[in-house]
């Protein structure tokens, strides 16, 4: 009898494990434990910032339009033409290793506004394009998914090898943590900005999970700074031998929401200028070692074990069991996201915690029928 008990009790616990199991899968597949695995994500980020962060070269330099430098420019951002084809001459004469371009090209001519605004940027666009790899953002319209319009000049200089899509990628919460090289086109695919642009600069481009552990802090020369300057000592000191990348600095303008700012003026977080996430992802593709998240085999092997580790007869070790297993799950994804990998974790803990609560809600039932009196049978002689 106590066999067969024993036998009746393993099988009624491996089909209980078998169902947390599928209930845990069916948990990673919802919404919810993608916003909870991203929350997971984010903090990891954080912490590997602080007590591990990753070295890499400061090459990259951001010239920033700000609040100050659309204060100092008479001309509306959409026709600056002459300023914006300044800057180029300017930096492209510091000689640069690379330099981007994130601000929107004009769709049209403004030679009717003024005689020689076409070839103010032209003559710029030029400029950047000789010195060496030079990338101008393309945008897309979300009414039709499709480019935006370029003024056939301006394409024509720097045809389709200096263009790169300037998207990034957002998860449920409209969060952006990771980055791509190519966009999936009609035509197979087009280069994003920061693909385009590493692959000018290496062969080892790999794109995934942004490295927010990785490098320091980018600093931000103001635009209106070059385009006021005559020291082409302090713009060689600057740019010389760097990777320069011009776009809105804005606190209002082109914002994205990431988990860690890396404007190193700036010192709030939760958002960031777009252009600098841009050049966080060029930076992670660089190193050609981009993490990626953990395939769902793995997931379901997280799922399973914990199920197992969590539904116990003993719900006190059970208690014990599952508080040391959520923990070493949490240091087990930290250090995979370390070494290139993220460990999606939500579900295998949800599904610990569900283990360990039924099991400890039928001991308690179970505990509280041994201990109710038993009731003799009335009546009898």
């Amino acid at each position: 009898m106590d066999e067969a008990d024993a036998r009746d009790g393993g099988a009624q616990r491996a089909f209980a494990v078998a169902a947390f199991a599928l209930a845990g899968l069916a948990f990673s597949l919802t919404p919810v434990a993608e916003r909870l695995d991203a929350l997971v994500l984010d903090s990891e980020w954080s912490v590997l910032r602080k007590v591990a962060p990753r070295p890499a070269p400061d090459d990259i330099v951001i010239v920033g339009i700000d609040e100050a430098t659309i204060r100092a420019v008479p001309q509306p951002i959409g026709v600056w033409n002459e300023p914006l084809g300044e800057v180029l001459v300017r930096i492209a004469s510091a000689k640069p290793r690379a330099m981007a371009l994130d601000v929107a090209l004009p769709d049209r001519s403004f030679d009717t506004l003024h005689p020689g605004l076409d070839r103010a940027l032209l003559v710029g666009l030029a400029a950047a394009r000789d010195n060496g790899p030079f990338v101008a953002s393309l945008s897309i319209d979300a009414r039709t998914r499709s480019a935006r319009p370029v003024y056939p000049p301006y394409l024509a200089v720097l045809a389709d090898e200096h263009l790169g899509i300037d998207l990034l990628a957002r998860d449920v919460d409209g969060v952006t943590r990771r980055f791509s090289l190519l966009i999936p086109t009609e035509d197979g695919g087009f280069p994003t900005l920061a693909g385009r642009l590493c692959r000018a600069l290496s062969k080892d481009c790999d794109d995934g999970l942004i490295d927010f552990a990785l490098g320091p802090a980018f600093r931000s020369v103001p635009f209106e700074r070059i385009l006021h300057t005559r020291d082409t000592r302090w713009l060689e000191e600057q740019f010389r031998g760097r990777i320069v990348m011009i776009g809105e600095t804005g606190r209002y303008a082109d914002r994205i929401s990431i988990p860690v700012n890396l404007a190193g003026w700036e010192a709030e977080q939760g958002t960031s200028p777009g252009i600098v996430v841009h050049a966080q992802s060029l930076r992670t593709a660089l190193t050609g070692t981009a993490a990626r998240t953990a395939s769902r085999p793995a997931v379901m092997v997280l799922v399973a074990m914990a199920a197992m580790l969590a539904f116990r007869r003993n719900w006190r070790a059970g208690a014990a069991l599952t508080a040391a297993g959520i923990l070493a799950l949490a240091g087990a994804s930290l250090a995979s996201l370390r070494g290139g990998m993220f460990l999606p974790i939500s579900a295998a803990c949800g599904t610990a915690a569900l283990a360990w609560a039924t099991s400890a809600a039928l001991a308690w039932r179970s505990e509280r029928a041994r201990r109710k009196p038993t009731q003799l049978p009335s009546g009898g002689p």
